[in-house]
């Protein structure tokens, strides 16, 4: 192969491990689904997504980067073998821990490895715009398509979701407020997790009242979900540091908790073995919440962000669930 097109395939890949990284990065930050097949929602969105509470893709873009820019061959060559290396550490994970295919992280590992390959080439820095280029614009793609879909499939009468001035929502986050909003969340949902992981780091030193929190309830997730929700009510004192207590415990199954729920919730409940005795409570609260949801005639989207008045959405800053 002539030195020139050593060095354009080098280019192209390069760009190809860039664009993948920042992206996948993105979508983690965002907790957006990725467009095409596979499970690759559940993959990035799972607890080996992110690294000192930073999405794993960040670190490689940094990577690629650094080896796009450094001309030096020795440097460059070790960026490139810490990216393959990396990718095999990942792919492991992938297939045999959480027994999933995400498109895009198996792209990004064959891309590792024929760059890896083609170390001895110095790329073109054009690289470094084009592979930032294709990630934000994959990017861009990602959201506009979870947007439609979320507008499309959620229904609202008259433009309004009285969700948090249903009975059936539960106020552990905090007394209701006139404007407060309704949170739905799935505990099997790996962007619902994400958000209850925020949730458990949030400051609420001066944060007084907070959203109604509903449950959406699956066949998948029903014994997770009646387990979480009877632990937090059989734990003592106030309920938001119950809830907050249970969840931080929940996030230490995240992974069963996405690939097999009901696996989570026999180690949610050996953690809590007074749920026990408030399984019935749990189960008329959950009951009385799906009843709730689907008068008020909400698609199976989560998290869901559901306020007083106006268009429930699915992308939203944890500040706005507090009033």
């Amino acid at each position: 192969m002539p030195s020139s097109l050593k060095r354009w395939s080098a280019t192209v890949f390069c760009t190809l491990g860039l664009a993948l990284s920042l992206h996948l990065a993105l979508l983690k930050f965002y907790a957006l689904p990725c467009i095409g097949p596979g499970g690759c929602h559940s993959i990035i969105h799972s607890g080996y997504g992110s690294v000192f509470g930073l999405p794993v893709g960040l670190f490689g873009a940094v990577m690629w980067a650094a080896a796009i820019a450094i001309p030096d061959r020795t440097k460059r060559s070790a960026l490139l073998l810490l990216l393959a290396a990396g990718s095999v550490v990942f792919m492991c994970i992938q297939f045999l821990v959480l027994r999933g295919f995400c498109l895009y992280c198996t792209a990004h590992a064959v891309t590792s490895w024929v760059a890896f390959a083609l170390h001895g080439q110095n790329p073109h820095r054009s690289a470094l715009l084009a592979g930032v280029a294709l990630a934000v614009g994959g990017f861009g793609l990602a959201r506009a398509r979870a947007e439609s879909q979320v507008a499309a499939t959620i229904a609202i009468p008259n433009g309004r979701t009285p969700l948090a001035a249903a009975p059936a929502g539960v106020t552990w986050l905090g007394p209701l407020a006139p404007r407060s909003p309704a949170l739905v969340v799935s505990l099997n949902c790996a962007a619902c997790l994400d958000l209850l992981r925020e949730l458990a780091r949030y400051r609420y030193t001066n944060v007084r009242s907070g959203p109604a929190l509903f449950f959406k309830v699956t066949d998948e997730n029903r014994e997770l979900t009646t387990t979480f929700v009877a632990a937090v009510l059989a734990q003592p004192g106030p309920k938001r540091e119950a809830f907050l207590a249970v969840t931080t415990l929940l996030l230490t199954v995240e992974d069963q908790a996405l690939s097999s729920p009901a696996i989570a919730a026999t180690q949610l409940s050996s953690f809590f073995p007074g749920a026990a005795a408030q399984r019935e409570p749990a189960e008329r609260l959950l009951k009385a919440q799906t009843e709730t949801l689907h008068a008020a005639k909400l698609s199976d989207t989560t998290p869901l962000l559901a306020p007083i008045g106006g268009q429930a959405r699915a992308f939203f800053k944890t500040e706005e669930l507090f009033r």
